[in-house]
């Protein structure tokens, strides 16, 4: 297949797998340049900027979601508009009512306001830990070290983050059937134990909120869960 840009994605309706396929398509193109990795850990123009933060969190959603009676195509915006893509719908889920035809989906980042320090020295060849183990000095190199977690503390610590950027993103006005998907940069590798605590207080300390479905993924295992709110 011929290699995507993103200019070949923008306005272009198409099925879910075939834009999954798409912007995998334009990663590894991106990852086998000479600086490709490098430009992927610092995310340093706006290629990978739309591919780590858009592009590939609506393929999570898509894949989580595309299903036999629920066939998912997209049609991804390069634009100022406040969502990110299109979702046509269809299939016997859609005819019977369960989804609409056509819905529209946001994608945003929840992580530690550290977390870009670990990109970059991680990008440096250095030791790189948990986001609340980075050190700054003036005059001096940011230093990383190793932080101890009890318990499920560092769950805790990670919960506003996830909070916060949901509550932002809630505070802008869409359109009616939106979904939300928040790719997590997590403060630790999570056990399922510790991913399933984090859903429990992330829910806990949310209510009303204007989306249709909010779908939350651990950006480095890829493991994905829906949020469930009162009605």
């Amino acid at each position: 297949m011929k290699i995507p840009n993103l200019e070949d994605l923008d306005g272009t309706l198409l099925d879910g797998l075939d834009f999954c396929r798409a912007a995998y398509a334009l990663f590894e193109s991106v990852r086998s340049t000479p600086e490709g990795i490098e430009r992927l850990r610092l995310r340093s123009g706006l290629t990978e900027k739309r591919l780590l933060e858009e592009l590939l969190p609506i393929c999570r959603y898509v894949q989580t979601y595309y299903r036999p009676g629920r066939y998912i195509s997209v049609r991804w915006i390069n634009g100022s508009q406040s969502y990110d893509a299109e979702l046509h719908q269809r299939g016997e889920y859609i005819s019977q009512g369960y989804y609409e035809p056509l819905t529209y989906l946001e994608a945003t980042c929840a992580m530690h306001e550290n977390e870009h320090w670990i990109w970059k020295l991680l990008n440096q060849g250095r030791p790189a830990y948990a986001p609340e183990g980075i050190h700054k000095e003036k005059r001096k190199s940011v230093e990383s070290e190793p932080v101890v977690f009890s318990n499920f503390e560092h769950v805790s610590s990670f919960t506003p983050f996830v909070v916060a950027q949901i509550q932002k993103k809630a505070a802008i006005a869409y359109p009616e059937s939106t979904s939300l998907v928040v790719q997590c940069h997590l403060n630790s590798l999570y056990t399922p134990d510790e991913w399933r605590q984090l859903i429990v207080d992330v829910e806990s300390k949310l209510s009303t909120i204007p989306f249709r479905e909010v779908l939350l993924y651990d950006g480095t295992t890829e493991r994905a869960t829906a949020l469930v709110f009162p009605k």
